[in-house]
């Protein structure tokens, strides 16, 4: 058996006990859990990052190319001289509009030894999230270690867990909106790698986290697509998407680029949030100098055309 197939059997095992539902909604048949329909149907809200929106630097500007574009929400940076400078213009902007805003993107990191570090991170995200819960945002994304933990990994969550998270979290929720863990990858942290892990952190945690998945991460770190979103149930509250060998805009791999099995369990569970690119463009070749030709604005449109009709048949297939 190698390491995909017996965490292909581990998902499957653990998935009842993943899962937040009562015993009576989950008799154990065949080893597989019985879960209770979601309330209401999952959609598939497609998104974009503000900087990958192929139209001019404008608040308008940038949403009308998303709303006449088969696009139903908006990603945007968390850094907070943007967000003083843009946020509440932003929303009002929203107000009149079927777009929604989702989370807000950007570094962070909560491993370190010096725990006056970790301080500062919490109080540098402080601000942020009020402008966020003023803003009706989604949420925060969190990579709580990144690299090197400096802290041992027990260590690292027992703190996140009980202090520097459960901090952001309870000031999240009291500004209504939430901290978003992201699980990454093993080239890129040894700390939280899966969204089940995740799922749990942010039950434990409590009112004002939750967690994410990035099918570029899960790709690296995921038995089963399927099996993570679901592990995820409700505590899932944003996703990321990106072709699968290159980090691409999804399609950009071809056939590689199946995200049917995913799309699956976000429909098992109901998932009504959104599905933001975080990808580059590929390279259209190299100049004479040898730098890199970077697709322009009206080729970035077609690309993006393209990607949403894929995603929606995939979408209707799963």
């Amino acid at each position: 058996m190698n390491r995909r197939e017996f965490l292909a059997g581990s998902a499957l095992a653990g998935l009842a006990a993943a899962m937040p539902v009562k015993a009576d909604e989950c008799p154990q048949m065949k080893g597989l859990p019985k879960l209770p329909f979601p309330k209401e149907p999952a959609q598939l809200n497609l998104c974009l990052q503000w900087w990958g929106i192929p139209a001019a630097n404008d608040i308008n500007a940038k949403l009308d190319y998303l709303e006449q574009n088969d696009f139903q929400a908006v990603e945007i940076p968390s850094d907070l001289g943007w967000l003083r400078d843009n946020g509440l213009k932003l929303r009002d902007a929203l107000k009149t509009r079927k777009l929604f805003l989702t989370t807000a993107c950007g570094g962070s990191q909560f491993d370190r030894k010096d725990k006056a570090k970790n301080d500062a991170e919490v109080e540098r995200f402080m601000p942020v999230l009020e402008l966020l819960g003023e803003m009706k945002s989604i949420g925060l994304i969190i990579c709580p270690a990144r690299g090197s933990p400096e802290m041992g990994l027990k260590e690292l969550r027992e703190d996140f867990v009980t202090n520097t998270g459960k901090r952001l979290a309870e000031k999240a929720a009291a500004c209504g909106t939430t901290i978003v863990l992201e699980p990454l990858q093993r080239a890129e942290t040894p700390f939280l790698r899966q969204v089940s892990d995740g799922a749990r952190m942010a039950q434990e945690i409590g009112d004002g986290c939750t967690v994410m998945g990035d099918f570029w991460h899960m790709s690296k770190e995921e038995a089963s697509f399927f099996g993570a979103f679901v592990s995820a149930g409700s505590k899932l509250s944003h996703v990321h998407i990106a072709s699968l060998r290159r980090r691409k805009i999804p399609g950009s791999d071809g056939a590689a680029d199946n995200y049917v099995d995913g799309f699956r369990g976000l429909k098992f569970i109901g998932y009504r949030g959104a599905v933001s690119v975080e990808a580059g463009h590929v390279s259209l070749g190299k100049n004479d100098k040898g730098k890199d030709i970077w697709p322009n604005q009206e080729q970035q449109r077609k690309i993006f055309a393209d990607m949403c009709k894929m995603l929606r048949a995939q979408w209707e297939q799963a």
